[in-house]
C-alpha cells in the first residue's frame, strides 16, 4: 500500500479546500438561477416542485457522471441541492430577495 508524505496531504487538502470554494460559488450561481425561477412561477401562479424537471437533473447528472463517484452518491447529493433550491423558491425567501 503506497502511503502519502505529510505534503503530498497537505496539497490534495488545499486542493480540496479551493474545490470546496468554487462549489460554493457555483451552488450560490444556481441558488441565483433558482431565485429568478421561483419569482417566475410565483408571478405566474405556477407550483414549486415539479417532479418531470427534477428527473430530468438527475438524468443530466447521470449523463454528465465521468466518475469516480457512483451515480448513486449523486443522486444523493442531488436530493439535497434540489430540495434546499425548491426552499429557496419558497415566498418567503423570495422577498428577502
Amino acid at each position: 500500500m503506497e502511503s502519502t508524505e505529510p505534503t503530498d496531504l497537505n496539497k490534495l487538502r488545499t486542493e480540496i479546500d479551493q474545490i470546496d470554494e468554487k462549489m460554493v460559488e457555483l451552488f450560490n450561481r444556481r441558488a441565483r438561477c433558482v431565485q429568478e425561477i421561483g419569482r417566475y412561477k410565483q408571478q405566474n401562479h405556477q407550483a414549486v416542485y415539479e417532479p418531470k424537471r427534477e428527473e430530468a437533473v438527475m438524468a443530466n447528472v447521470a449523463r454528465s457522471n465521468r466518475g469516480p463517484l457512483p451515480d448513486e452518491e449523486l443522486t444523493t447529493i442531488y436530493t439535497a441541492i434540489l430540495a434546499a433550491m425548491r426552499r429557496l423558491q419558497s415566498p418567503d425567501l423570495l422577498e428577502r430577495k
